[in-house]
């Protein structure tokens, strides 16, 4: 039997009262201790983390797209649709779980993603391709979406250029590289002129102290001396693209807009070994001027000539003919004299007829 003296009770209860005051004045030292520290002591805040991603293989048919991706303007699609058919999707999309658990939201590669279901429904790729997709963290989505669409840089034309010229020296053909990228042949072989202009200039154009429509002018002839000859040369206020184009054609005669070349023609003329100069830039059929003047005013001699002839053989005591007719020309010749008379009796009777 377990008896307890009053004397025994108040032992103990005056050794828990001294436990109980002894843990107090420990847990107010500590507290002392701390606030005296001050904030150096306190613990540091952890590092942010970045997101967690995972590379993972989706069925296109799981995959919509969200509407926190931040690109909302609608773009042309068949272009890119027939760059991945060909080439293949060379970039994941970046997507976040659906809420139901089965599907994904698209927040980055929204274009990609309707390329690709464009190339579903036209039956070039199935409904269940599986694509590459970057899973993040759903409250990363907006971050994520706006992240790669701003922080990018799109390369620089004159790399663009020169790009297309590394393709031409692989050995693939123009046409094969228009379709690769959703362009017209003239687009690649204008980039390819532009790829062969002087290294000079070009370092020029990357630094932007040439413009890309200067550039395109220079192009008219492939020449790196008279290309570097026709800018360095001329002052600064010579140098926009109207200026450099008089520079490099002063000799030459406009195709569509000489009367003398039209009349030879520029088959004719170029059967006869004649030069031309093509504006790949120009516009409606423009951008054509023959380069040997010379030959063209021979051509133009000997067609004339043989039209000569002609005329002659119908009987006429005078025949004379000349490239061009110009005032130099008529002022040979003097006008024929004019007199006023009154009309005789049968003139004024046929004259009457008119009145």
């Amino acid at each position: 039997m377990n008896t307890t003296t009053i004397s025994e009770t108040a032992a103990v209860q005056a050794v828990s009262d001294k436990a109980a005051q002894d843990a107090a004045r420990q847990a107010q030292t500590v507290l002392d201790q701390a606030r005296a520290a001050g904030p150096a002591d306190e613990a540091a805040p952890p590092e942010p983390q970045a997101p967690a991603a995972e590379l993972r293989f989706i069925a296109l048919s799981h995959l919509r797209l969200s509407k926190r991706n931040v690109r909302k303007t609608a773009v042309p699609l068949d272009a890119l649709a027939e760059s991945i058919d060909r080439v293949g999707l060379l970039q994941n999309l970046i997507v976040v779980p659906h809420p139901d658990g089965e599907s994904f939201e698209v927040v980055a590669g929204g274009r990609r993603w309707a390329a690709l279901r464009l190339l579903a429904k036209k039956k070039c790729i199935a409904r269940d391709q599986t694509i590459p997709c970057l899973v993040v963290p759903d409250d990363s989505a907006v971050t994520v979406s706006l992240t790669e669409n701003v922080q990018r840089q799109d390369m620089h034309p004159a790399d663009q250029f020169e790009a297309f010229l590394a393709l031409v020296n692989e050995g693939r053909p123009i046409e094969d590289i228009a379709a690769d990228f959703g362009v017209t042949p003239l687009v690649v072989q204008r980039r390819l002129k532009l790829a062969r202009v002087s290294p000079r200039l070009m370092a020029e154009y990357r630094q932007g102290g040439v413009t890309l429509e200067q550039l395109m002018v220079l192009t008219l002839t492939d020449d790196h001396k008279a290309q570097e000859a026709a800018y360095f040369e001329a002052p600064a206020y010579e140098r926009d693209p109207y200026a450099l184009r008089r520079r490099l054609t002063h000799s030459d005669v406009d195709a569509v807009r000489s009367p003398l070349a039209r009349f030879v023609g520029v088959d004719a003329y170029m059967a006869a070994g004649g030069g031309i100069r093509r504006d790949l830039f120009a516009q409606d059929g423009e951008g054509v001027t023959l380069t040997d003047a010379d030959l063209l005013a021979r051509l133009a001699a000997d067609k004339l000539e043989a039209i000569v002839a002609e005329i002659r053989a119908e009987g006429w005591k005078w025949v004379e003919a000349v490239a061009g007719f110009g005032y130099s020309e008529l002022a040979a010749f003097r006008r024929a004299p004019q007199i006023e008379r009154q009309p005789t009796a049968r003139q004024a009777k046929r004259l009457s007829c008119f009145y």
